[in-house]
């Protein structure tokens, strides 16, 4: 009978006997020493320990009798056996590192209240960088805020008292971003004078690419929609967004590095929503928070260096009839090297597109204008086997030339309807976010409150709905303003009376 060394941190490991058909075959004498120590071969009474062990249980079986002859025959099973332990070894580490949690795995609780919270969001755009029309992708460097109440946090005077990785928080993230450079964030606790719940504040400032799918229908005549979206990871039941209606959201047209082939407007239009069913991969909703600005191309480089010379290629094209018709040969070979060169235009205006599967209007214009051309060879080849060829040319440049003026005309019309429909939505986004920015501020100058939104009731306050409404109705039955506004102001539910604590809010 054989007695194998074990590992000391082996011995007592559960594993090591589950292991034991796959280290020892079945029928062998081979015999484990649970109790058995070496230590660099010094306390072996051989003289030498098996390689790669250092520290064994001591011996109390009767192998320091064996002959020297006996342990030289069965070194090499030994070996093998000890090799096999050292391979269980390592599957067992491997297990072990798969089971164990990593460093910087993250796991959110609920909140222990159960409470849905409203989260305010106020967002700026600091600098607008470059839209990529074939990536469909933008860039920006954005400044975003979060409130929300905390009673959790009740009695908390300083944000240093908190420790900020163990709190609840709304778990905001980018949802259409396709890569971050910067995110910086920050934690500031917001104290009310009569409230000891405070509200706590999260600012990001965040460098980033976004994914933004493009409409280009009316291309190089279309303007763009460039939302940039936050989604939080808790379901609707749990975190909803809303719009901080104490403080307008603002983007810069000065730092918006793609001037040179878009206009920029001034309005930021912030809106939440909820995700919908293609969106989410359970059957939960999430809170959404769409953050878009509005940019409308210049056509001009497209309408001089595409349109304008295609149109001069096919005006061309009305050189083939100073041919002689009985030279079809010549004629038809004007004809086709303007066309090849239409051709060679179409790949430039591909270039500067996606590949979409529509086509836009300045594909439909050069493709008319090649179907024209076409037009045009097939009159040439007619030509030559006319008897009248002069009246044939006479007639056919005619018509060509009435469908070249009916089909542009058709296409300034479209361009004009185009260009009128974008300004028109545009300007009503303008004002809408124009008239909201002068209720923030009449809202302001009454309160000096720069934190709103948390109920409806605020919310309504600040729009002005009821207020405006108000207003009409007292023109017309000829009250004085003044003195309605005086007796409103004590009635509850009044801008004062809703918003008594909120007059002088200091950051700690």
């Amino acid at each position: 009978m054989k007695w194998v060394p074990i590992p000391k941190h082996l011995v007592a490991s559960p594993s090591l006997w589950l292991l034991g058909p796959f280290l020892f075959r079945r029928g062998s004498n081979t015999r484990i020493i649970p109790d058995f120590v070496w230590f660099d071969g010094q306390n072996d009474p051989r003289g030498q320990g098996p390689p790669g062990f250092s520290h064994f249980f001591s011996c109390r079986a009767p192998f320091c009798s064996q002959t020297k002859e006996n342990i030289s025959g069965r070194e090499m099973e030994t070996q093998l056996v000890v090799d096999r332990l050292t391979e269980a070894v390592e599957v067992l580490r491997q297990v072990e590192t798969n089971l164990r949690t990593s460093s910087d795995e993250v796991w959110h609780t609920r909140r222990p209240d159960g409470r849905k919270v409203r989260v305010l969001i106020r967002a700026s755009i600091i600098s607008l960088g470059e839209i990529d029309t074939v990536k469909q992708e933008f860039s920006a460097d954005v400044w975003l805020a979060a409130w929300y109440k905390e009673p959790l946090l009740k009695g908390k005077k300083h944000r240093e008292e908190v420790d900020w990785d163990d709190q609840w928080h709304p778990r905001i993230v980018l949802f259409n971003a396709v890569s971050v450079d910067k995110h910086e964030k920050k934690h500031h606790l917001i104290l009310e004078e009569g409230d000891d719940v405070p509200i706590v504040q999260q600012s990001n400032r965040i460098k980033a690419t976004f994914k933004e799918p493009m409409e280009l229908f009316d291309f190089p005549f279309d303007h763009q929609e460039l939302t940039i979206q936050l989604m939080s990871d808790w379901p609707t039941s749990q975190v909803e967004f809303a719009k901080n209606m104490g403080i307008k959201d603002t983007i810069r047209t000065d730092t918006f590095t793609g001037s040179h082939e878009w206009e920029l407007y001034g309005h930021l239009l912030c809106k939440p929503a909820i995700t919908g069913q293609h969106q989410s991969t359970s059957h939960q909703r999430y809170a959404l928070y769409n953050i878009t600005a509005h940019v409308q191309r210049k056509m001009g480089f497209y309408v001089w260096n595409i349109a304008f010379i295609m149109f001069l290629i096919m005006a061309l094209s009305f050189t083939a009839f100073s041919v002689p018709p009985n030279e079809p040969a010549d004629r038809l070979s004007v004809t086709l090297t303007l066309l090849l060169t239409s051709v060679a235009f179409k790949f430039v205006v591909t270039q500067s597109l996606p590949t979409i599967s529509y086509l836009t209007l300045l594909d439909k214009y050069v493709l008319l204008c090649m179907i024209f051309q076409c037009l045009m060879a097939v009159q040439n080849a007619l030509a030559s086997i006319m008897s009248n060829a002069w009246l044939f040319d006479v007639i056919s440049m005619g018509v060509l030339a009435g469908v070249v003026f009916f089909t542009h005309l058709v296409f300034g019309v479209l361009m004009f309807i185009k260009i009128r429909g974008t300004n028109k939505q545009l300007g009503q986004a303008d004002k809408e976010y124009l008239n909201l920015c002068e209720n923030i501020d009449r809202f302001y100058k009454r309160t000096k409150c720069t934190i709103s939104g948390f109920t409806d009731e605020e919310v309504e306050a600040i729009v002005g709905q009821t207020e405006l409404a108000g207003v009409e109705n007292s023109k017309q039955m000829g009250i004085d303003e003044t003195k309605t506004e005086t007796q409103l102001a004590n009635l509850p539910g009044s801008i004062q009376d809703m918003q008594p604590s909120r007059t002088n809010k200091f950051h700690v």
